[in-house]
């Protein structure tokens, strides 16, 4: 070890064999101050005065503030960068270098990584460039443009912001914060940690950085998605048919940094492009291509590009991102991304052939059927709420008897599709709707609801409430995958 603390001596608490499903207690290791714990497990609770749990294998030591203030003290500038671009200029910290930290546990080599986490469960993982050489990007405090690094970066635990103690409830009894010696640099945010509780010791995890195209061109690396990927930010989850639990992000909050020039925020996804058309190509390392359309990935939450499974990064074929989903065949579910592009150029050349097809041959209305292609369930029925003339209960004979169109529309997917049903515009039209309604709500036996806006339906010459052998549902070509509701059972008009 590099140092000793004064009037602290470590020492190795036994670790015992408890007969609970052949668990082993880890062993603990602590101040004699603090009293001697021995379980399963042990947290910070447990160990009065502790404010920092570090763990390496099977055994956790523990950290009063004391301890800590006692150790080698650095002090620096540490500011940072936003994901929206919000700039928090350097301020002066104080603090132990991690580095430090991780010699009493023997140190980090190349072999290592070292998972940071806080009192919320928020996580990120640095590597030993980061921890050992201070290797990170950095950005011009005035301009938020990248910048050659001035000076030495270095990784602390702070405990002190312009020679006062943190403000527990702002940043935590630690925060974990990247310094260097200039005020004109700051770094990306998602380094910097409130609230630290633990440092993990764990086995290397590879960096890597993926490329993404569109108007703009945003290439992101592990760190910037493990921070979105985060429990209170865009994390998504999915288990497959073998049990196996895929973690992520849904590609279409991944577009909107790419869409246009607005990166971030609300504002970031835009819908109106998606809704015109355009396609994505997902590029893995050998080259091999799935090609997705934007309808398809537009809000949906269940197309995810995921970087974890069962808790581990991916591995082999998979690494860096997989391309997963409940949607998905195997065949486009793509492993080893390394680069999303969006395709404008083909959206447009798209729409210019329809655009003089649509001149040479005029639109037809839709095709009337006497008999529909595809017989209903016979005692469906569902629920018309909100209308100026009271609630209305429409059956499968109710529909029979009104004008019936069997279709064939263009599913989220992409794929070509034949459906039975009855147009939306048509139904809403013989209803009373009340002045200043701007909203149809579609909802699920189950629950689930979507909503759409009443104009856009009624302009849709090919939506439908419509039906297979055992279900009414909704076909919304043009809207978004959501809109299509599986078992309707009420539409409400707000």
């Amino acid at each position: 070890m590099k140092f000793l603390f004064k009037g602290f001596v470590f020492v190795l608490l036994t670790g015992v064999i408890i007969s609970l499903g052949g668990c082993v207690a880890p062993a603990v290791q602590a101040p004699v101050e603090v009293p001697t714990v021995v379980a399963t497990s042990v947290t910070l609770e447990e160990v009065p005065q502790t404010v920092l749990e570090l763990v390496k294998d099977d055994t956790s030591t523990y950290f009063t503030l004391d301890q800590l203030k006692a150790m080698p003290a650095v002090e620096g500038l540490g500011g940072i960068m936003s994901s929206t671009g919000k700039i928090t200029a350097p301020a002066p910290y104080k603090g132990v270098l991690l580095s430090d930290l991780l010699d009493t546990v023997g140190g980090m080599t190349e072999e290592h990584s070292v998972e940071i986490l806080a009192e919320d469960g928020y996580s990120i993982t640095f590597s030993p460039g980061q921890i050992n050489n201070g290797e990170y990007i950095t950005y011009d405090v005035s301009s938020g443009d990248e910048m050659e690094k001035i000076g030495t970066l270095q990784t602390i635990l702070a405990y002190e912001r312009d020679g006062q103690p943190l403000n527990p409830d702002m940043e935590g009894t630690l925060r974990l914060v990247i310094i260097g010696e200039s005020p004109l640099q700051v770094v990306d945010g998602h380094w910097s940690i409130k609230y630290v509780n633990k440092v993990i010791l764990k086995r290397a995890i590879e960096d890597w950085v993926v490329d993404f195209v569109g108007a703009i061109d945003e290439p992101m690396d592990r760190a910037t998605f493990e921070s979105g990927a985060a429990d209170d930010c865009h994390k998504r989850v999915w288990v497959d048919g073998d049990g196996k639990e895929w973690e992520g992000i849904p590609l279409y909050y991944l577009i909107g940094r790419v869409d246009d020039e607005v990166k971030h925020g609300d504002d970031a996804y835009r819908d109106d492009l998606a809704k015109a058309g355009y396609t994505i190509d997902l590029v893995s390392a050998d080259g091999y291509t799935v090609t997705l359309d934007s309808y398809t990935v537009m809000r949906d939450d269940d197309i995810i590009l995921a970087y974890l499974v069962d808790g581990e990064p991916l591995s082999g074929n998979d690494f860096p991102l997989r391309l997963v989903g409940p949607d998905l065949t195997k065949k486009q579910m793509v492993g080893g991304i390394v680069k999303v592009q969006l395709n404008f150029e083909a959206a447009e050349a798209s729409a210019e052939k329809a655009t003089e097809e649509a001149i040479e041959e005029p639109a037809t209305e839709a095709p009337v059927s006497e008999e529909p292609a595809i017989v209903g369930p016979q005692n469906a029925s569902f629920v018309i709420k909100g209308l100026a003339d009271g609630e209305k209960e429409l059956t499968m004979q109710d529909l029979l008897a009104m004008a019936v169109v069997n279709l064939n529309i263009t599913h989220p997917k992409g794929d070509q599709i034949d459906v039975t049903g009855v147009l939306m515009k048509d139904l809403l039209g013989v209803l009373t709707i009340p002045e200043g309604a701007t909203t149809v709500s579609l909802i699920a036996s189950d629950g689930y609801s979507s909503e759409v806006p009443l104009a856009e339906v009624m302009a849709c010459e090919t939506c439908l409430v419509g039906w297979d052998e055992k279900i009414l549902r909704t076909y919304m070509p043009g809207f978004e995958s959501s809109s299509w509701v599986k078992d309707l059972a009420v539409i409400e008009i707000k």
